[in-house]
C-alpha cells in the first residue's frame, strides 16, 4: 500500500470513528433522560415551553451576533499598476464604512508605498500582496491617494449621505 492510499484510509478511519462516537454520544444522552425529568401534568408543559422558547431565542440571538459581520461590508479594490491606479477615481458616501484593499501589480516597482494622508493611511505594498484597511469618511470633498515612489495619484470623492430625493414636480 503506497503512502497516498495509506493517508486516505487513515483520514477516512478518523472521520468514521469521529462520526460514530459523536452519534453514539448523542443517542446515549437522549436515552439518559429519566422518567422524573419528563413532564407529569399539563400545567408543567406551558412553563417548560416558555423556558424552551426563551432558550431558543437566546441561542438564535447568539447565532445572529456571531454571523453578523462586524467589519464594513462595502469593499473597494485599488490596483497599483505601471500605468497608474485602477480605478484612479473612487466615490464613497460620507458616514459609511468601507474596507479598502490595495494590491501592487507594478512589475517595475515591486515594493512601493500607498499614502492616503486625509485618512491617515500609509502602507507598504509588496508586489502581488493585498494590503487592507478600513475607512469611514466623515467630511465631504475630494481627497488624493498616491504612490510617492512612482508619482502616480488617484482621487477619493466623498459625496453626501443619501437623502430622500424628491421629483421636480413634488411640492414641499
Amino acid at each position: 500500500m503506497n503512502s497516498v492510499n495509506f493517508k486516505t484510509v487513515k483520514n477516512f478511519t478518523r472521520g468514521f470513528l469521529f462520526a460514530f462516537f459523536y452519534f453514539a454520544q448523542v443517542k446515549i444522552h437522549a436515552a439518559g433522560l429519566s422518567a422524573a425529568e419528563a413532564p407529569k401534568t399539563l400545567t408543567d408543559k406551558p412553563a417548560q415551553m416558555a423556558a424552551k422558547q426563551s432558550a431558543d431565542e437566546e441561542i438564535l440571538q447568539a447565532i445572529k451576533k456571531a454571523v453578523q459581520p462586524t467589519e464594513p461590508t462595502k469593499e473597494i479594490v485599488i490596483l497599483n499598476t505601471e500605468s497608474g491606479f485602477i480605478p484612479d477615481k473612487v466615490r464613497v458616501k460620507k458616514g459609511e464604512a468601507y474596507k479598502v484593499h490595495i494590491v501592487n501589480l507594478n512589475m517595475k516597482e515591486k515594493n512601493v508605498s500607498f499614502l492616503m494622508d486625509s485618512f491617515t493611511q500609509s502602507h507598504n505594498t509588496i508586489f502581488g500582496v493585498r494590503k487592507s484597511f478600513n475607512i469611514e469618511p466623515q467630511v465631504e470633498g475630494i481627497f488624493s491617494y498616491q504612490c510617492p515612489e512612482t508619482g502616480i495619484q488617484g482621487q477619493m470623492v466623498v459625496v453626501p449621505e443619501v437623502s430622500s430625493r424628491k421629483t421636480a414636480s413634488s411640492e414641499e
